[in-house]
C-alpha cells in the first residue's frame, strides 16, 4: 500500500493533537497471504495524558496457527465469540479518524490495518502516522536494543504481557510521551540539524521533530550550561575534576575479616576466599622486592573485588595508579559501573577511573562535522547522522560503543572513526576539546584506568612510566596471551592498498580532482606535487600486481590442493622461502619500497600546501582534502605493513629470529594471482610482553578463572613470560558444590569421528542433540570446533519439529555473537550453536544456562596457520608440540566450557561430550582430573544419558 504524501509543516502535531497509539496482533505478517488481525489495542494521548483506551479479541474466521497462538497466548477456543472486524470497523474508523496513528513498526500495523478496513469495504485511513521504533532510535541512541519489551525495561514501564496487543499498545503509549519529552528538550540547533535529515524517515514521523523545532523556535530557551556550541555541533561541557589521591581513611588496610566485615558492612558479604586474595597481593606489594602474582580465582570467589580493594589501598597509600587490563568491552563496562562504584561506596572515597580504548572507538568531531555538511542518498547514514547528534548531547567519552551499532562495515562510521594521536592537528577546531585525546590526558590523573588488552598490547608505553611505574592487573588473564598473537599478526592487503591507490589518483587528478584547484594552482609547486603523488601511486599498483604474480608462482601455483577448491586457502612459508624470494625479486620491492617512500614525500608538500591555502578552498575541495587525508592514512598503514615484513631484508640483515615469527601467503576462493596476500604473526608471545609491557609497569599481577591445565603445569607462566621462582601462585578452589549441582555426562558408543565422512558425522550430532533437547526444556548450549558444521547441522536442526518449537540460534547464521547472545538470554528454551569465541567467553549469570553439549573436544584445527606453524618450530625444538601445547590449550578451553555451568551458589547445570576421546585416549584422563572438584562424570550410550538428564533435571527444579 501506498504511503500518503504529506508536506513537512508538523501543523498537525503539536500538544493539542490526539495521538491513537496503536498494537495489532495478526495470524501472520503477509499481507498478500490473506492475513487477519485477532485483536487490537488502542490507547489514545492528548496534552501529553492517556485519556482513552479501547482494546479487543477478533475473530479471524481462520484458524490461527500454532506458533502464533503461543507467542500470543491468543488461541482458536478464545476468539470463536469474539466480533467479526466488520463489526468492530464503524467503531474502530471514527475512533481513529482525525487522530494521529502511533505504532511501535508502524510500517506493519498501519498498511495491516487499512488493509482490513478495505476488506470490509472501507476506505483507507488518510491520517498521519508515526513510528516509535525509529523515534527511539534517534532520541535514545546509547539503549541497546529497541524491542518494546527492551525500551520498557530501560524506562521501567510495566509491560506485563508482551505480544498482547492491549498490553503492547499501552506501553507504547507510554513510550511515546517519554520520546516527546526527550524531543521537546534538545536545543535548537540540534532539532534543526534532525529536521535536516528527516525526511526519509517512516510515514510522517519526520513531522513530529518538525513540530518540535516550530515550538522550540517559538520559545527557544536558554542553552543549559552543561551544553556548549562548537561550530556545527552542540556538544556536553567537558569538565575535568582535580584528583586528591590522598585519604586518611585508606592509610590502614583491613588486614583481620574483623576489620574487612566492619569495613563492608552490607554492602559485601564474607567470602573467605576473597579475603586470601586481597591479603595476598596487598602484602605482596608492601614488600620491598614485591614478586609477580599469578592468581587462578574460578567464578564465585569474587575475583574482581579482590584485587580492586588491596590495590586502591596500595595506590593511595602509595600516590600510584592501578592500570586494569581486561577482555570485552561488557567486562569493562561492569568494573567502570558496578565494581568500582560498589567499592567507592564501600570506602566512602570518590574513586577516579578512566575508561581508555583505542583511538577507532572514539568519534573524529571535525570528521562528523564535516559529514554533516555532505548530502547523503543512503538512509542509513543519515539515520546514524540523527543519532549521533542527540548522543553528542550528552555523552562524556566520545566512545562509538555507547552506540551499539553493531554493524561495523556501515561507511558513515569508519569515516568519522578516531585515526589517533598523529591525526590531530592544531589548526583542527575541536583540537582542545577531542574526546581521544582527553581521555589519554585524563588517564594520566586518574587513579583508576581500565583498558583492554589490545590497547595494553599496542600502547603499554602510553599508560605506563618507567620512571614511576604504575600498578598492573590483567584479569582475564586466559585471554591475554591469545590478544597478542592476534596484535602482533600483520597482512600486507595488497588489493586493499592497490583499491586506496586507485581512489586518491581519483581524487588527485580525476573530474572533481584536486589538481583542478585554483588554491592548489596557486602555488609554484602545487600541481607538481599532484601529479608526482599520481605517479607514485599508479608505480605502486604496477609494483604490487608484479609482487602479487610472483608470490603466486613460487608458492601457490599447483601446489593447492583438491579438497580446497572454490576456498580461501593458505600456505605457510619459513624465512628461508621468504629471503630466497626477495633475492629474486629484490629489485621489484626496493622499487616499491622507493615509491612508498617518494608517494609520502609529495603526500606531505601538498597537505602544507593545502593547509596554506584552507581559506581560499571551497566546500568540494574540503571534502576531497579530507578523503585523500583518509585515504593516505590507510596507504601509509600498509606501507608500515610493508617494511616491517620485508624490513631485515630491506635493510641488508643476515638473519632473522626464525624462532618467534612465521609468514604465509593466502589466496581467495578464486585462486586467482590478484588475490594473493602475505602475512607475518608471531609465534610466542612471551618475549613481547616482557620487552614491551612489562618494563613499564611494577611487578604485574595476572588473574583469571582458567590459567593452569594442571597442578605441575607450567604453560601459561611461559607464555606470558614470567619464572616461578620469581613468581608468585595463588590457586583457589571453586565455592560451588559441583558434586551437588552439576552432572558430565560423557556419550561412550559415539562415532570415532576420524572414520566417518562429514555428511555422517552432521547426521551423528543432528540426532544427538534433537534427543538431548528433549530431556531438557530450558536453554541449551552447544558447542563446536567448525562453523562449517554448525552451518551443517542448523540447517539439519531446522528440518525438524525441534526447529519449529524452540528458538534455534547460531553462530555464522543468525548475527554477531552479542545480538545471538542478547536473544539466547531473553529465550527461556533458547538453544544456541558457537564456536571459537562462545568457548573462551560468553558472560552467563545466574539460571541463563542448564545444559552444555560438547560435540567435540576443543583442540586447534591442524590445518589452522597459527597451529602448523607452532608445530613445526616446537619440532624443531626436539618438543612435542602435542603435550608441550595443544593439550594444555585443549584443557584450558574444556574448563572454560564447563566453567559456563554453574554461577552461583543456587545455580545447577548438566554437560554432555559427545567425543568419546576423552575416556579412549590416554590424554583423557588428564583433561577429566582438571575438572572442578567433586564433579561427578558418567560414562554410558546416548539413549541412557536423555534419562540421567531428566532425573537430574527433575530433582533440582
Amino acid at each position: 500500500m501506498e504511503q500518503t504524501s504529506y508536506e513537512l509543516t508538523g501543523e498537525n502535531m503539536d500538544s493539542k493533537t490526539t495521538y491513537a497509539v496503536v498494537d495489532i496482533e495478526t495470524t501472520g505478517t503477509n499481507l498478500n497471504a490473506n492475513e487477519r488481525v485477532i485483536q487490537i489495542g488502542c490507547v489514545f494521548i492528548k496534552h501529553h495524558k492517556i485519556i482513552n483506551t479501547f482494546s479487543t479479541d477478533i475473530n479471524p474466521e481462520m484458524a490461527i496457527p500454532n506458533a502464533i497462538q503461543q507467542l500470543t497466548g491468543i488461541t482458536n477456543r478464545r476468539v470463536r465469540k469474539a466480533p467479526l472486524f466488520d463489526d468492530i470497523a464503524p467503531t474502530l474508523f471514527g475512533l481513529l479518524s482525525d487522530t494521529v496513528f502511533v505504532a511501535h513498526n508502524v510500517n506493519f500495523d498501519f498498511p495491516f490495518l487499512n488493509y482490513e478496513f478495505e476488506r470490509v469495504g472501507y476506505p483507507p485511513l488518510t491520517i498521519e502516522a508515526v513510528d516509535t521504533v525509529t523515534l527511539s532510535q534517534i532520541l535514545l541512541p546509547s539503549v541497546n536494543g529497541y524491542r518494546l519489551r527492551d525500551l520498557s525495561r530501560y524506562f521501567g514501564i510495566k509491560h506485563e504481557h508482551p505480544h498482547s496487543a492491549d498490553s503492547d499498545a499501552l506501553a507504547t503509549a507510554k513510550l511515546f510521551i517519554m520520546l516527546q519529552k526527550r524531543l521537546s528538550e534538545l536545543p535548537l540547533l540540534t532539532l534543526e540539524q534532525l529536521n535536516k535529515l528527516s525526511g526519509s524517515l517512516p510515514r510522517q514521523t519526520a513531522n513530529l521533530i518538525t513540530a518540535a523545532l516550530v515550538q522550540k523556535r517559538k520559545v527557544p530557551g536558554k542553552l543549559p550550561d552543561f551544553l556548549m556550541i562548537k561550530e556545527n555541533l552542540v556538544l556536553r561541557v567537558q569538565r575535568t575534576k582535580i584528583v586528591d589521591d590522598t585519604n586518611e581513611q585508606l592509610a590502614h588496610y583491613p588486614q583481620s575479616k574483623k576489620a574487612k566485615l566492619a569495613l563492608f558492612k552490607n554492602d559485601l558479604g564474607w567470602r573467605s576466599a576473597q579475603s586470601r586474595i586481597m591479603n595476598a597481593i596487598y602484602a605482596n606489594y608492601q614488600n620491598s622486592s614485591p614478586k609477580a602474582m599469578v592468581i587462578e580465582a574460578p567464578t564465585g570467589i569474587g575475583k574482581t573485588l579482590g584485587y580492586l580493594l588491596p590495590f586502591v589501598y596500595l595506590a593511595f597509600q602509595n600516590h600510584l595508579p592501578v592500570v586494569i587490563s581486561s577482555t570485552t568491552t561488557l567486562l569493562q563496562s561492569q568494573l567502570m559501573e558496578k565494581a568500582i562504584p560498589i567499592l567507592s561506596k564501600i570506602l566512602s572515597v570518590h574513586l577516579d577511573a578512566t575508561l581508555v580504548k583505542g583511538s577507532n572507538h572514539y568519534i573524529d568531531l571535525a570528521k562528523f562535522s564535516q559529514q554533516l555538511t555532505e548530502s547523503d542518498p543512503a538512509n542509513q547514514s543519515r539515520l546514524i547522522k540523527m543519532k549521533v547528534l542527540v548522543w553528542l548531547t550528552y555523552t562524556k567519552t566520545g566512545d562509538l560503543d555507547e552506540l551499539h551499532i553493531n554493524n561495523h562495515k556501515i561507511p558513515l562510521l569508519n569515516e568519522i572513526r578516531h585515526q589517533g594521536i598523529a591525526s590531530l592537528d592544531a589548526t583542527n577546531p575541536f583540537y582542545d576539546i577531542d574526546f581521544y585525546q582527553r581521555v589519554i590526558r585524563k588517564a594520566h590523573i586518574s587513579q583508576i584506568v581500565v583498558t583492554n588488552h589490545a590497547f595494553l598490547t599496542r600502547h603499554a608505553d602510553l599508560l605506563g612510566d618507567k620512571q614511576h611505574p604504575p600498578y598492573l592487573v590483567i584479569d582475564e588473564a586466559q585471554r591475554f596471551v591469545n590478544t597478542i598473537l592476534q596484535e602482533n599478526r600483520l597482512t600486507l592487503d595488497f588489493n586493499h592498498l592497490m583499491s586506496m591507490a586507485h581512489s586518491e589518483v581519483s581524487h588527485l587528478k580525476m573530474s572533481k580532482g584536486i589538481d583542478r584547484s585554483p588554491a592548489v594552482k596557486a602555488d609554484p609547486m602545487g600541481s607538481f606535487h599532484v601529479y608526482q603523488m599520481a605517479d607514485e601511486l599508479e608505480a605502486i599498483n604496477q609494483q604490487i600486481s608484479e609482487l602479487q604474480e610472483q608470490l603466486y608462482k613460487r608458492f601457490l601455483a599447483h601446489q593447492i590442493p583438491a579438497e580446497s577448491e572454490s576456498l580461501p586457502f593458505q600456505r605457510l612459508i619459513n624465512y628461508s622461502e621468504l629471503s630466497k624470494f626477495f633475492e629474486t625479486n629484490q629489485e621489484t620491492i626496493q622499487d616499491l619500497q622507493a615509491h612508498f617512500v617518494s608517494e609520502i614525500l609529495s603526500f606531505e608538500a601538498l597537505n602544507k600546501i593545502l593547509e596554506k591555502q584552507q581559506q581560499n578552498l571551497v566546500e568540494t575541495e574540503v571534502r576531497t582534502w579530507i578523503k585523500l587525508n583518509n585515504k593516505q592514512l590507510e596507504i601509509e598503514t600498509q606501507s608500515q605493513i610493508f617494511r616491517q615484513i620485508f624490513g631485515s631484508l630491506l635493510s641488508g640483515a643476515k638473519h632473522i629470529d626464525n624462532e618467534t615469527k612465521f609468514y604465509w601467503v593466502q589466496v581467495g576462493p578464486q585462486h586467482d594471482a590478484g588475490s594473493v596476500s602475505l602475512s607475518q604473526g608471531i609465534i610466542e608471545s612471551a618475549n613481547f610482553i616482557k620487552q614491551n609491557v612489562y618494563p613499564w609497569f611494577q611487578k604485574p599481577t595476572l588473574i583469571g578463572a582458567t590459567l593452569f591445565s594442571n597442578s605441575r603445569s607450567k604453560y601459561f607462566l611461559n607464555q606470558v613470560g614470567l619464572a616461578s621462582d620469581t613468581t608468585t601462585v595463588k590457586k583457589y578452589s571453586s565455592p560451588y558444590n559441583f558434586a551437588e549441582n552439576a552432572l558430565l555426562e560423557i556419550a561412550n558408543d559415539g562415532p570415532f569421528i576420524n572414520e566417518i565422512s562429514t555428511d555422517d558425522y552432521a547426521q551423528y550430532l543432528t540426532n544427538a542433540i534433537y534427543q538431548l533437547a528433549k530431556s531438557t526444556p530450558g536453554k541449551i548450549l552447544v558447542l563446536f570446533n567448525s562453523l562449517a558444521t554448525i552451518k551443517d547441522v542448523f540447517n539439519r536442526i531446522q528440518k525438524t519439529d525441534l526447529g519449529r518449537k524452540r528458538q534455534v540460534l547460531a553462530q555464522g547464521v543468525n548475527g554477531t555473537k552479542s545480538k545471538l547472545t542478547r536473544e539466547f538470554l531473553s529465550s527461556s528454551t533458547g538453544i544456541l550453536f558457537g564456536a571459537a569465541s562462545f568457548w573462551e567467553g560468553m558472560d552467563l549469570s545466574n539460571g541463563q544456562l542448564d545444559l552444555l553439549i560438547i560435540t567435540r573436544l576443543p583442540f586447534d584445527s591442524p590445518d589452522e596457520i597459527f597451529t602448523k606453524a607452532e608445530t613445526r618450530i616446537q619440532r624443531q625444538a626436539h618438543r612435542n608440540p602435542f603435550i608441550s601445547a595443544l593439550l594444555p590449550r585443549s584443557i584450558l578451553r574444556l574448563k572454560q566450557g564447563i566453567g559456563r555451568l554453574i554461577r552461583s551458589e543456587k545455580d545447577y547445570g548438566a554437560a554432555v561430550i559427545l567425543d568419546r576421546r576423552i575416556i579412549d585416549k590416554s590424554y583423557g584422563k588428564t583433561m577429566l582430573h582438571s575438572l572442578p572438584k567433586g564433579m561427578p562424570v558418567q560414562k554410558r550410550p546416548l539413549n541412557q544419558i536423555n534419562g540421567a538428564l531428566s532425573e537430574f533435571f527433575r530433582k533440582h527444579r
